[in-house]
């Protein structure tokens, strides 16, 4: 709602979203190497490897969820577009390029990435949670004009440029307390423990398909089915949301698998 703090400071404006989101990324660095040493047994030499190994993959995602995202801009609009950050085409590439970092620099005997990812995604978790905060000051991934009590008027941001002097669902508010309750879930309760990542998974699959309807924002094209008076549909992110949910729901089957699987005599 408010994109910068301290605004005309020495000719310098602090921009809100910015710091909201190296804030996210510093607490979710903070969780995971809390967590790595003190539950999951590594070592700190393992340890700081494997945050160089993050830091190097949040880099790198970053410029693949701007490639990824102007790929489904450029197909709405009939020409190139280079796109903005988009959190689900960040998280997949960044995911992808983590385990491939790891396979060839990561050289220690314990290697469960297992147990590494479930540590990281519940980070990951926190980290957008903070993030999503970082949106609603931007006035960026809001969602479509409302007369009901939960809307917001934003006088600043990209929502006051396409809905001046309407009040929008606050969505950004939405996921992240949604993602502040998956983020207690994840990382308090036993029933979770082990299953991090398949719960993500499930549980934000379904989540982002849902709120992907109230969203006023551009959300591009790659398959549109229907239309509405705000949007297209399905969106990018309701497709990846989807392979999302079905992959989370094979590691569940492939676990069952391994469960019930007759011992060797």
């Amino acid at each position: 709602m408010y994109p910068y703090i301290l605004p005309n400071i020495f000719g310098y404006n602090l921009v809100t979203y910015d710091l909201l989101v190296i804030f996210g990324v510093f607490m979710m660095l903070l969780y995971v190497i809390r967590r790595f040493e003190q539950q999951d047994g590594f070592t700190k030499e393992q340890t700081n490897r494997i945050i160089i190994l993050i830091v190097i993959s949040l880099i790198l995602a970053l410029g693949i969820s701007y490639l990824f995202d102007g790929i489904f801009h450029s197909i709405k609009e009939g020409e190139w577009s280079f796109g903005s950050i988009n959190f689900l085409n960040g998280l997949i590439g960044g995911f992808v390029t983590f385990l491939i970092l790891m396979k060839y620099f990561y050289p220690y005997d314990n290697k469960d990435i297992k147990k590494i990812t479930n540590t990281i995604i519940t980070g990951v978790v926190l980290a957008h949670a903070i993030g999503r905060i970082g949106c609603f000051f931007a006035g960026c991934c809001y969602g479509i004009p409302t007369e009901s009590f939960l809307g917001v008027e934003f006088p600043y941001g990209h929502s006051h440029l396409h809905y001046p002097g309407e009040a929008v669902f606050p969505t950004q508010l939405f996921e992240a307390a949604f993602l502040l309750i998956l983020f207690f879930l994840m990382n308090k309760l036993h029933t979770f423990k082990n299953h991090e990542v398949k719960t993500y998974l499930i549980g934000y699959g379904i989540w982002r398909i849902l709120i992907e309807f109230i969203r006023g924002d551009d959300r591009g094209i790659l398959l549109p089915l229907f239309h509405t008076e705000y949007n297209t549909f399905p969106t990018p992110a309701q497709f990846m949301s989807l392979f999302m949910i079905l992959f989370g729901l094979y590691l569940i089957y492939r676990d069952h698998q391994k469960t019930n699987q007759p011992m060797k005599e």
